[in-house]
C-alpha cells in the first residue's frame, strides 16, 4: 500500500541521515572523496554521490562535494580505470583550473613559484573509485636528483702526494662532469630537470679551503689549472686534503617557471681507511 512504502521510504531515510551525525562528521578528516552511483531507497533509481573515506577507516556517502562537511582540495591518482582526480582534506598543491559537466577538469599545479599555477597536462576525468594518491612530483625530482649526484674522482696532485714542497705550488685536476638535464614522468605531470656542478671545494688540509669554478679550465691540474696552493710550513705527518662537489639542481613543471632544489649531499672524494680523504700531502723543505 502506498502509506506503508512511504511509511518504509521515510524510515530508510532516517536510517541514512543517522549514519552521518553532524557534530560528528565535522571533525573527520577525509582521505578522498570520489563519485559512484548508488540506488536510490525512495526512488529506486540510480543517482551519483560523493563517497568518502575517512581516516580511520569508515566509508561515508554524501549527496554532493558541497555536502562533505569539509574544506575540500584536489588530488591526482589513480583508481580501477587509470589516473583520474579526486577530492581530499589535506591541503595539496593541486588546484581545479576547469571543472567539466562530466566531471573531468583541467588540473593546474602551485609550487609557489614566480611563474603561478602550471597547467599539469591533459584534463582528467573524476576518480569513480577508490583511489590511490599520485607520487608528489617535488618527492619524484628529489629522489632523481640525489640518485644522480655523485662522488668526485680521485683527483690529481701535481706534486704527487708525499712530494710536496713548501714554497710551491700544489697543482690540484679533477674532472667537472657535463650539465646533466633530463624528462621526467611523475604521475599525469611532466617534469623537467636540470642539475649542474657550481663548484669545486678543496679543503688543502692547512685550515684553508677554497671555492673553484666547476670549469676544466680552473680544475685543469698542472700546468695549467689555477685551482693551486701553497704551503707555508712543514708537515712531516702529512696534510689530509679532500674535494668536493658542489651540486645545483632546478626542475619546473614542462612549461612552468624553473625552480631550484636544495641539495644536500656529503660528496667529498673518499678513499678506504682514510675517511673523507683521499690522502695525505707530506712537505718537506
Amino acid at each position: 500500500p502506498m502509506g506503508a512504502r512511504l511509511r518504509l521510504a521515510v524510515a530508510a531515510l532516517a536510517i541514512v541521515l543517522a549514519l552521518v551525525p553532524a557534530g560528528s562528521a565535522q571533525a573527520q578528516e577525509f582521505v578522498a572523496c570520489w563519485v559512484t552511483t548508488v540506488l536510490s531507497p525512495i526512488t529506486f533509481v540510480n543517482r551519483q554521490v560523493t563517497r568518502c573515506r575517512i581516516s580511520g577507516g569508515s566509508i561515508v556517502d554524501y549527496a554532493s562535494d558541497s555536502a562533505v562537511p569539509s574544506q575540500l582540495y584536489a588530488q591526482t591518482g589513480t583508481d580501477l580505470t587509470g589516473q583520474c582526480w579526486y577530492y581530499t582534506s589535506a591541503v595539496t598543491q593541486y588546484v581545479i583550473l576547469v571543472q567539466y559537466g562530466n566531471g573531468d577538469a583541467d588540473i593546474g599545479f602551485d609550487a609557489g613559484a614566480p611563474g603561478g599555477i602550471v597547467a599539469i597536462g591533459p584534463r582528467l576525468p573524476r576518480c569513480t573509485s577508490e583511489p590511490n594518491p599520485a607520487t608528489d612530483p617535488t618527492a619524484d625530482v628529489y629522489r632523481y636528483v640525489t640518485q644522480y649526484i655523485h662522488d668526485p674522482p680521485t683527483p690529481q696532485l701535481n706534486p704527487k702526494p708525499g712530494d710536496g714542497v713548501t714554497g710551491l705550488d700544489t697543482y690540484i685536476g679533477v674532472p667537472v662532469p657535463a650539465d646533466h638535464t633530463a624528462r621526467l614522468t611523475s604521475g599525469s605531470t611532466t617534469l623537467d630537470i636540470f642539475i649542474e656542478v657550481s663548484a669545486v671545494i678543496v679543503e688543502w688540509g692547512d685550515g684553508t679551503i677554497d671555492s673553484y669554478p666547476a670549469t676544466s679550465t680552473a680544475l685543469a691540474g698542472y700546468p695549467d689549472g689555477f685551482a693551486t696552493h701553497v704551503y707555508d710550513q712543514q708537515a712531516e705527518t702529512g696534510v689530509n686534503l679532500s674535494v668536493s662537489y658542489a651540486w645545483t639542481a632546478r626542475w619546473r613543471i614542462v612549461g612552468g617557471a624553473w625552480q631550484f632544489l636544495a641539495v644536500q649531499h656529503d660528496n667529498r672524494r673518499e678513499l678506504p681507511g682514510l675517511g673523507n680523504r683521499f690522502g695525505a700531502h707530506r712537505l718537506i723543505e
